[in-house]
């Protein structure tokens, strides 16, 4: 969401008046209210995925079972890392930044929805995992591409 206040004065012929012009301008994505939602949720799983599994030792073990996926703290970290991102995106309007993490998303989905069971071991999750980050890469990249409401007020006054 982004406010924009512009004031000017006119000058006129006649010096008994001055005519002040102030607009202001509201602009709004109802993405960002998906892509802040996105983000807590994101969020939110990744501290209960790092909570449950520990930071002291390996990232990768033990896996846990989070929101029906199976995760290890290195995956925990990594979905904090991308919730944090997608709420700073939302907050700031930054449709960019929230499609650059969709695409991330996305793209780790897929590797990891379509990774060998070595692969799977090394990071610490199932392919499940990987498909459910794909959806919410999807999600993200909706998110980013949904249209903006500008609204614009101009007043005019004669002084």
């Amino acid at each position: 969401m982004s406010i924009v206040e512009h004031r000017e004065v006119v000058d006129t012929d006649n010096v008994q008046s001055e005519t002040r012009v102030a607009s202001s301008r509201f602009v709004f994505s109802p993405g960002q209210i998906v892509a802040g939602i996105l983000g807590i949720v994101v969020a939110i799983i990744g501290i209960i995925a790092i909570s449950r599994g520990g930071i002291d030792s390996s990232l990768n073990v033990p896996v846990v079972s989070v929101a029906g996926t199976d995760q290890s703290a290195m995956l925990g970290l990594a979905e904090f890392a991308a919730g944090l991102l997608l709420i700073l995106g939302a907050i700031y309007g930054a449709r960019g930044l929230i499609a650059f993490v969709g695409v991330v998303m996305v793209i780790g989905g897929v590797v990891l929805g379509a990774a060998g069971a070595t692969i799977l071991h090394d990071v610490g999750t199932s392919q499940g995992t990987g498909w459910a980050i794909m959806v919410g890469g999807i999600i993200a990249l909706v998110a980013a591409s949904l249209g903006s409401i500008i609204r614009t007020r101009r007043r005019v006054e004669q002084v």
